[in-house]
């Protein structure tokens, strides 16, 4: 059977210019649905808010050609929002005074909505919200009384069926009684948010953006590798560095020192120099600690602004980098930092090959002052690997040595001291411009040093400083040092290392003390009649010389500390931690021990010298 119709149909009434469409509240839900899939939750209030939004304002204008009644325009609105089929019926309350002007002095308005097609479509086919999800009504609500009173109101959900309340109810109020108040997490976002044509434009140009960043800073990448391997030095890449970002860097160790600067001429830095001192002197951040506990910082002074990165080798803080600026505002310090810390990193990488070149050619200086302690090579010899080193051995020299130790600490932390004071005695000569040889032996750090470095200061200025330097450095640390007599030729380093460790060895209540201060001592010591001295002790301390016997070395060290304060009962019970009584008590037993008068000048000064003949022969020693 075959059925063929052909019509032709069309309105007679007249199709005015905003055709209205008749559709179903479920079809509604559907859009709704393929919206959450395409643009998600969180989109849809703002695109559902301005749908409505529109369509209030359509009605209103719509009402107001035939409409000027505030107070019917008002009662109309939620008549319309029935008609529509939003909502089966609504509770309204509206209060509001204009001012002479027609311009709202007070508004406020609140109500219920029963039955709300968009609270049962999103219930059917999204489930419960978090959150009030009648954005089209609010909307509509919105732009119809925005367009009446012509001026904002915002209507907002305070409780919505499609989140689980038992109704819908909502407020409006004015635009900008609503910016006043505390905001909530999404605040009036819906309100102003970008279309989503925009927003991927916006997010296009900064992809954008990235991209042209990510190739810069891949270049920035491959520029650092080539200088580092091409064996470039920090001053190279930091004026690389400049001419690539056009920022003026710093790099400065972990004093804040200056290392090296790029961008910057001579008169500009040496103003913002001392600016950043006084900065950072303030929060007392050069002394204690000397390290900036940070991995990016921005600094801000009255001249300068500094964007800072720290130099980290072996997980340590070694220096520190710095971008300068005039004003940061002009850029964006997030993109600068990734330049930044890959030149810190490329920095850390060329400080490390510096510090370890340096560190092998002290070490093997080390290596040689040792060959020279123990003679094994030729005085011409010496003298011409000597040239090699940069230090002139023809020339007269001091020889110095220096026991240190930890108050409190393991094996593995005596060693790391070690290592750390050996490498700061390096740099510290280094700075002084100081050419010496230094090394290890016996657990001491032991300095050769040519009288031509001193230039006008003397030995004991020189090492003065040093040992000051060194307490500063290393506040926990328990520092002694001994110092030769004038060497005259490099065939006496032998003879010159034994007597600054004998003076070593009597640094005890002078922890710097000379080989040319111990006058009898040192002569005695000097002529190698050790057995001499031996004697000597056993019969004149008789009990008292056998350091065995814990008891009696604790009366030895009383009695040396009584001479050395030239019997003086006070100093010798603080320096001894004893009560007074305590005191006299064991002096009165080493009299008897003795059978000698400690008060006798005689006989202080000669067990005075028997004593410290024994410590400087290694005989006994006093902690």
């Amino acid at each position: 059977m075959t059925v063929k119709i052909s019509e032709e149909s069309y309105s007679h009434e007249h199709v005015n210019a905003d055709r209205k469409i008749i559709t179903s509240a479920s079809v509604f839900g559907i859009l709704r649905e393929q919206l959450v899939k395409n643009i998600g939750i969180k989109r849809i209030k703002g695109f559902l808010f301005h749908y409505g939004w529109e369509m209030g304002v359509k009605v209103a204008n719509e009402s107001l050609r035939t409409e000027s009644s505030l107070e019917n325009l008002i009662r109309f609105g939620p008549i319309l929002h029935i008609q529509n089929g939003h909502i089966s019926g609504i509770k309204h309350d509206c209060t509001y005074d204009l001012m002479e002007n027609k311009q709202i002095q007070t508004f406020y308005s609140s109500g219920t909505w029963y039955d709300s097609y968009e609270a049962e479509e999103h219930l059917k086919r999204l489930g419960q919200s978090k959150g009030p999800v009648c954005h089209t009504l609010i909307g509509f609500a919105s732009g119809f009384m925005s367009t009446v009173f012509e001026e904002p109101l915002l209507a907002k959900e305070i409780a919505c069926v499609g989140r689980g309340d038992s109704e819908c109810r909502w407020v409006m109020k004015p635009k900008k009684e609503w910016e006043e108040e505390p905001q909530e997490e999404d605040g009036l976002d819906f309100y102003n948010e970008t279309p989503i044509v925009k927003e991927l434009e916006l997010t296009y140009d900064q992809l954008l953006d990235q991209k042209n960043v990510v190739t810069r800073l891949a270049h920035f990448q491959n520029q650092l590798t080539e200088e580092i391997i091409n064996g470039s030095d920090l001053q190279t890449i930091a004026d690389m560095v400049y001419d690539t970002v056009q920022i003026p860097i710093i790099v400065e160790d972990t004093l804040h020192q200056t290392i090296t600067y790029s961008g910057l001429d001579q008169e500009k830095y040496m103003v913002i120099k001392p600016d950043m001192e006084s900065y950072l002197q303030k929060l007392q951040l050069i002394t204690k600690p000397p390290h900036l506990p940070f991995r990016k910082k921005i600094i801000k002074t009255s001249i300068q602004e500094r964007l800072i990165t720290p130099i980290l080798l072996q997980k340590e803080v070694i220096g520190y980098c710095s971008f300068l600026y005039e004003d940061m505002k002009n850029h964006y310090h997030e993109e600068d930092y990734l330049f930044l810390d890959r030149f810190a990193n490329a920095a850390s990488l060329i400080l490390l090959n510096e510090k370890t070149r340096f560190e092998t050619f002290e070490r093997m200086k080390g290596s040689f002052l040792e060959q020279i302690l123990e003679g094994s090579l030729p005085e011409s010899e010496v003298i011409k690997r000597g040239k090699y080193t940069g230090v002139n051995l023809e020339q007269k020299y001091y020889i110095a040595v220096m026991e240190y130790r930890k108050t409190q600490g393991s094996i593995k932390d005596d060693f790391l001291l070690q290592e750390q004071i050996f490498e700061t005695t390096f740099r510290y000569f280094k700075d002084k411009k100081h050419n010496i040889l230094a090394g290890h032996r016996e657990g001491s750090m032991v300095l050769l040093m040519t009288i031509e470095t001193f230039q006008k200061k003397t030995i004991q200025n020189v090492m003065q400083e040093y040992f000051d330097y060194m307490n500063h450095t290393y506040p926990k640390g328990l520092f002694k040092l001994g110092i030769s007599r004038l060497g005259e030729d490099i065939g006496q380093a032998s003879r010159c290392y034994e007597e600054a460790a004998i003076a070593l060895r009597l640094a005890v209540k002078q922890k710097m003390v000379s080989f040319q201060s111990l006058g009898i001592v040192g002569v005695l010591i000097n002529s190698k009649n050790i057995s001499g001295i031996k004697m000597i002790a056993a019969q004149e301390l008789g009990p008292l010389n056998n350091i065995q016997d814990p008891k009696m070395l604790e009366l030895l060290k009383t009695l040396y500390s009584f001479l050395l304060n030239g019997g003086k009962l006070e100093q010798t019970m603080i320096d001894l931690a004893l009560s007074m009584s305590g005191l006299r008590h064991r002096i009165s037993r080493i009299e008897g021990l003795l059978e000698k008068d400690l008060r006798d000048p005689k006989e202080m000064h000669q067990l005075l010298l028997i004593i410290k003949s024994l410590i400087a022969i290694g005989e006994i020693t006093f902690d």
